[in-house]
């Protein structure tokens, strides 16, 4: 008994202790108070909860792992004094994230990287390795600055992630402030239903109301807004509407105030869509030209440069800048658009529907049983078919020319079309399931709306379940419905059981988040009355309908970006990369043949420079060029190239799918596949073409100038 009393007279402290005002401090820009920082180890100490675990801990990116472990222990032996003001705004970003060291030990990290990098760089130099010291330089000074961006970057992640969820926590508030005007119960069963951060944090706004640290819910509220002024006033505005309803003197100003709120959240992502969309347009069209257009066309450079000059290791480095460097380059660049995405209802999770394949796999039909099959399996056969003909033509590769060119033409096919082997089988089973979850949620809107007409006629949730099935049971939605029929009159369960319960509940199967955000109302409201759930249902209909509208002109929005991005790496890049090789093959083959003429010019030139003047400088001149016109093999060029293709389509159909549905990776694969196939297509049709023109012409010519 008197443990227990003592727990209750401890000061309450749990995971997002101190969360509220170091968030509020860090979005207005403001100091941190000290009294934040001095609190910090005993906090740190007690916040072992497995809440807390999880919010620290969830989905870690190796690079945070690795900074992690190096602040903690190498930080602690090397700390890095900055200036007050700066260590005070990392330490609010530390604390708000989590971490277990300060802002000194990371910086201390950081600069451990950076010397470590240079002085073990500046080694492999002196002993003649240039180009593996040039990249651990180069790395080291990238690691410098991005462990002290990681911070800043994963708190940016992190609101990003959490605002997914800003307008369904809305409507929860909405829909429980309709029937009762009781904050607290609003905020309770919003918390209750919501399953990310947002609903730990009003468990902890509730929690800290109770524990007298607000002195109600609404300046708990008041608080919480702060957080979310700047990321999304929308929200911020569409929760004070909520607040304000309750003091409203008639019914028909608080339902008005009520819509205002939920119309405002919804505009708000428009808004911030639309914004977010025209952001886009500049930072892109610089991206393709610095990551795509100059790289392609700098190529051109490449084989005269090669032809006339004896670059050591040249394949090597042209290989680390195209296929590793700008890659790299690309995916940075464009990442850091992609993490300031506002975002909506999220992908749906089909990992928990009974029957799909996971990702990477797919079924093959074996009577009545399913095979599971890796989809990298089929992928390396592929791979392996494109290298046959390579083996039996190998030895024509060896000859400098054209032949080289189609030869290794097989191997770059074998490589982009083995990818889009993997990428296309691994989620075309699942693409399936999701399309079909998309027609459901079309018309659910409408089911809805005929669940509100026949529950306000009187018809029990039972009933009108029953009901709509028979109603909607030519629509997509049909199935949706029968399973929960089927629950109800078979299992003879109850109306939640009938949707949410794991085994058979109807929600397993469809698991959408909109689906599920919208049936959790419709229970909890008929769980009260038959008149509350009519209305409440009556009015997610509208707010769904609302909600598409704005989906549709936000896709619309995008639609514009993406399809320039699609345009950009599937038509223009594939091209110009074509003509290069083309081109480089033409330069190649006529220095080949220019190099046995130029060698007899030189022989005379130095046979005549014994009698001084300008016939002594020509031997000079000659023994700075190197017309070979063969540093490095045609075929390791057009791999080069091909390579640097297929990972530039991959990264680009990565980009494209998180820009239209962030966290869908059924969508992000099958992206991918459609920009990486009609690149490689393009490209081995232009090469093909280009080269033989190219080659012909070349041919000709050197024939007519009596060359070769």
């Amino acid at each position: 008994m008197a443990k227990g009393k003592e727990i209750r007279e401890k000061p309450a402290v749990n995971a997002l202790e101190g969360w509220s005002l170091a968030q509020k401090y860090y979005l207005n820009e403001e100091i941190a108070p000290k009294e934040l920082y001095d609190k910090d180890e005993r906090v740190r100490e007690e916040l072992k909860s497995l809440e807390y675990k999880i919010f620290k801990e969830k989905n870690p990116s190796l690079f945070s792992k690795i900074v992690a472990f190096g602040a903690d222990t190498i930080g602690k032996v090397i700390k890095f004094s900055l200036k007050k003001e700066d260590e005070k705004k990392m330490n609010t970003l530390l604390y708000l994230l989590g971490y277990d060291f300060d802002a000194k030990q990371l910086y201390g990290f950081s600069i451990f990287t950076l010397v470590v990098g240079f002085i073990i760089g500046l080694a492999l130099l002196l002993f003649g390795l240039a180009l593996p010291g040039l990249v651990l330089i180069i790395l080291g000074i990238a690691s410098f600055f991005g462990i002290q961006r990681l911070p800043k970057q994963q708190l940016s992640i992190r609101l990003s992630k959490s605002s997914s969820d800003l307008v369904t926590m809305i409507l929860y508030l909405v829909i429980f402030m309709r029937q009762t005007p009781n904050l607290e119960g609003a905020v309770q069963f919003a918390s209750d239903n919501l399953t990310s951060y947002l609903a730990f944090d009003l468990k902890k706004l509730i929690w800290d109301t109770a524990a007298r640290k607000y002195t109600n819910i609404k300046e708990a509220l008041d608080d919480y807004s702060q957080r979310w002024s700047k990321a999304s006033p929308a929200f911020t505005d569409a929760l004070f509407l909520v607040e304000s309803s309750v003091s409203q003197e008639t019914e028909e100003g608080r339902l008005d105030l009520l819509d205002q709120a939920s119309q405002r959240v919804l505009d708000g992502t428009y808004e911030s869509m639309t914004k977010y969309a025209a952001s886009l347009k500049e930072p892109l069209n610089t991206i393709y030209m610095l990551g795509m257009v100059l790289p392609v066309l700098g190529l051109v450079l490449a084989p005269m440069l090669m032809a006339f000059v004896a670059v050591p290791d040249f394949g090597l480095l042209l290989a680390l800048m195209y296929d590793i460097g700008l890659p790299l380059l690309v995916y940075f660049m464009l990442r850091n658009k992609l993490l300031t995405r506002p975002s909506g209802f999220g992908a749906p999770d089909l990992r928990v529907v009974p029957g799909l394949p996971p990702v990477g796999y797919f079924f093959l039909k074996s009577g009545k049983k399913k095979i599971k099959v890796n989809a990298i399996i089929p992928a390396v056969a592929v791979f392996i078919l494109f290298l046959v003909p390579v083996f039996f033509l190998y030895p024509y590769m060896l000859v400098f020319g054209a032949d080289q060119i189609y030869i290794s033409m097989f191997i770059t096919a074998g490589l982009g079309f083995g990818v889009f082997a993997y990428v296309k089988l691994s989620v075309f089973q699942l693409k399936d399931a999701e399309d079909e979850l998309n027609s459901i949620e079309s018309s659910y809107g409408t089911a809805l709306s005929q669940m509100g007409s026949v529950l306000s006629q009187g018809y029990p949730p039972e009933s009108t379940i029953i009901k709509v099935s028979e109603i909607m049971h030519n629509t997509p939605v049909a199935e949706f419905f029968q399973i929960t029929v089927n629950n109800i009159r078979k299992l003879g369960m109850s109306i939640k059981d009938a949707f949410f319960d794991k085994n058979t509940g109807s929600v397993r199967f469809f698991p959408s988040p909109m689906i599920v955000a919208s049936t959790k109302v419709f229970v909890e409201s008929s769980e009260k009355s038959v008149r509350n759930a009519a209305a409440a249902t009556t009015y997610i209909a509208k707010h769904l309908s609302n909600l598409k509208h704005i989906e549709g002109q936000v896709k619309s929005l995008l639609e514009e970006v993406t399809s320039g991005m699609r345009v950009e790496v599937g038509l223009l890049s594939p091209i110009m990369a074509g003509i290069v090789v083309g081109l480089t093959t033409l330069i190649g083959t006529v220095l080949t043949s220019l190099s046995g003429s130029l060698s007899s010019l030189q022989s005379s030139a130095s046979s005549g420079s014994s009698a001084g003047g300008v016939g002594s400088v020509i031997p000079f001149a000659f023994s700075l060029f190197n017309l070979s016109g063969g540093e490095i093999p045609l075929y390791t060029f057009q791999i080069i190239i091909g390579i640097y293709l297929i990972t530039l389509s991959v990264i680009i159909g990565y980009a494209i799918s998180m820009i239209y549905q962030p966290g869908d990776r059924v969508l992000m694969r099958e992206t991918i596949a459609s920009v990486l196939s009609a690149a490689m297509i393009l490209y081995v049709v232009i090469t093909f073409i280009v080269t033989l023109v190219f080659s012909s012409v070349g041919g000709l010519v050197l024939s007519a100038a009596h060359v070769v």
